[in-house]
């Protein structure tokens, strides 16, 4: 089919793939999308998207392994996946700090450990663990790094020590505007929908943001 493309179609098409680099690298390394697949939904040939990584110095998978190939894929690597799609600067994921919780008495179930700081468009984050004791743990770990994650504090009312805590940095954020929220943790417009979505039904634990 490319070969079928007039130069103007395949430079138009070039040139599309390098204006939209953070939707491009977010799919291939969070996504997991194949190069192919890639070359077909942009319209553009393997060899010049190959050389185009290597340029942005964007490291490639061995062929015909995707980043979710494992079968048993983690909640870590699904909430970091989710996280890909709607932030506006998936870069901030590379920056992240991966909490550590195993010294706490109780594990929150299905809890990511990964706290995005702030920058550029994101200015508020916030994380949900199982407890007060792994509350406490985040803490410490996050007030290590003040300039990536400033105002690091729990979210009130706090309730009953046993129950889950949300350990919030940066600015504060509205409880109930799904919409701010989402803008305020740096996602693009279609992750603010897909977050508004997710969650403007639920009064679950809100987890990872």
């Amino acid at each position: 089919m490319t070969n079928h493309r007039t130069k103007r179609e395949v430079s138009a098409n070039r040139t599309a793939v390098i204006a939209q680099k953070a939707a491009v690298v977010r799919r291939y390394t969070y996504e997991g999308a194949s190069m192919a697949a890639l070359c077909r939904d942009y319209g553009v040939g393997i060899g010049w998207l190959r050389r185009q990584f290597d340029a942005w110095d964007i490291p490639r998978r061995p062929r015909g392994r995707t980043a979710s190939a494992a079968v048993g894929t983690s909640a870590d690597e699904r909430e970091r996946a989710a996280l890909a799609r709607r932030l506006a600067e998936p870069g901030l994921l590379e920056q992240s700090l991966v909490l550590d919780l195993s010294s706490a008495r109780v594990s929150g179930a299905g809890v990511s450990p990964l706290a995005v700081p702030v920058g550029g468009v994101r200015v508020a984050g916030e994380v949900t663990v199982g407890n007060w004791g792994e509350a406490l743990i985040v803490i410490l770990q996050l007030e290590a790094d003040p300039e990536r994650y400033p105002k690091v504090r729990q979210r009130k009312p706090l309730g009953s020590p046993w129950e889950p805590r949300t350990v919030c940095w940066g600015a504060s954020t509205p409880v109930d505007d799904w919409p701010t929220r989402g803008r305020m943790f740096g996602y693009h417009e279609a992750g603010i929908s897909e977050y508004t979505a997710a969650h403007a039904q639920s009064s679950a634990p809100l987890g990872q943001r």
